[in-house]
């Protein structure tokens, strides 16, 4: 394997900036590559250079940190589910139920179904505190949200507002479970679509009239 080095002094500085932008996004769309298929794991910076053919120092020298190629890393998985996103976002507004079950249809599905667990991590470890999770975890969460509620019937109204949460929610726990036990939610879908598009009418109570005395 041909050593990866600096490029040399004579280079001009527009060609030099030009040549570590471009590798710069080779090398993070190459590390989504690796993340989407095995997790986060630890992402040490010489087990990430041997897996994209490079070194920890040229690493160092492209990103400067292992937390800002992270997140780099990370903005390039975003930008691939974005895409996905707006591809399914063409038809009709559904209901509550409709949506989750679409959406676990989704996360089914061998091309979406890195993205949903890499997010998962992502939450998680964000919510731990963990850096440069922390930065991107409430990105993320409020992502999800705004889509959700693009998705949904009555979006505006006043009294729905919780379901973007709500149901993002259940997504996240449903993928969480899914990945200590798969196959452990398997038979929740029809049950939860039951469940949120149920129909309970209400009527204001009414009281009872005491009978007159004469």
């Amino acid at each position: 394997m041909p050593v990866e080095r600096k490029p040399s002094r004579s280079t001009s500085a527009t060609a030099v900036g030009s040549e570590r932008a471009a590798r710069r996004s080779e090398l993070a769309d190459a590390l989504a590559d690796i993340v989407l298929a095995e997790g986060l794991g630890d992402l040490g910076l010489r087990g990430v250079a041997a897996k994209l053919g490079t070194s920890d120092r040229m690493l160092i020298y492209y990103f400067e940190t292992k937390e800002q190629l992270v997140l780099e890393m990370l903005d390039k998985v975003g930008t691939r589910l974005t895409a996905i996103l707006v591809a399914n976002s063409d038809a009709p507004r559904v209901s509550p139920g409709q949506f989750l079950s679409g959406v676990l249809a989704l996360s089914t599905d061998p091309a979406i179904a890195p993205f949903m667990r890499l997010w998962t991590e992502v939450i998680a470890r964000g919510a731990r505190g963990e850096t440069p999770y922390d930065q991107v975890g409430a990105k993320v969460v409020r992502s999800w949200m705004t889509w959700i509620e693009s998705r949904l019937i009555d979006a505006n109204d006043p009294a729905e507002k919780a379901r973007p949460a709500a149901l993002l929610s259940i997504v996240e726990g449903i993928s969480l479970l899914e990945l200590a036990a798969p196959g452990s939610t398997k038979d929740v879908q029809p049950y939860l679509t039951r469940m949120l598009d149920a129909v309970v009418p209400t009527k204001p109570a009414t009281r009872r009239r005491r009978p007159s005395s004469t």
